[in-house]
């Protein structure tokens, strides 16, 4: 005997669906190929999200911000501050040179509102989610459905 199953002509391209965002993010959370990486955080909280960077010595100019529905991008360059003649310095692990990270969101965030500060070396951003990431409960409706209608049967 033969089993019958059903054909869903959809299945492959939710599949390569599937697989095409399972790859953006594995590649979206590793570090890029910089001079450096800096290390982030991110929490989440009940309607936004806060992500923060260690970025020792960065002058705000130089840092690029940019957000997505789903994701955060940060680039910029720090700088070692010159010495004069009389000084150098003898051993310095705070990273200089160029950076960039990509941080991929869990829920979709509105991008237009996020808020940025660079103190003491942190950089925090503010990230509100967006409101369809809110977790809410949804009444559903069932259509209306149609009586079948009765035949008037002729007496013979």
């Amino acid at each position: 005997m033969m089993l019958v199953s059903r054909y869903n002509p959809f299945a492959e391209v939710e599949k390569m669906h599937n697989q095409f965002e399972r790859m953006f993010e594995e590649m979206t959370t590793t570090r890029m190929t910089n001079d450096w990486t800096p290390a982030v955080e991110l929490q989440d909280k009940s309607n936004h999200f806060i992500l923060r960077a260690i970025i020792p010595g960065l002058e705000t100019y130089k840092l690029d911000i940019q957000a997505t529905k789903k994701g955060i991008v940060f680039s910029g360059k720090t700088t070692r501050p010159q010495l004069n003649e009389a000084e150098k310095y003898l051993y310095s692990e705070f990273p200089v040179g160029e950076f960039r990270r990509v941080v991929a969101l869990p829920e979709a965030i509105i991008n237009t509102e996020v808020k940025a500060d660079y103190t003491n070396g942190i950089l925090t951003l503010t990230l509100p989610k967006a409101p369809e990431a809110v977790n809410r409960v949804v009444k559903v409706n069932l259509m209306e459905t149609h009586q079948p209608e009765q035949l008037e049967t002729a007496e013979v």
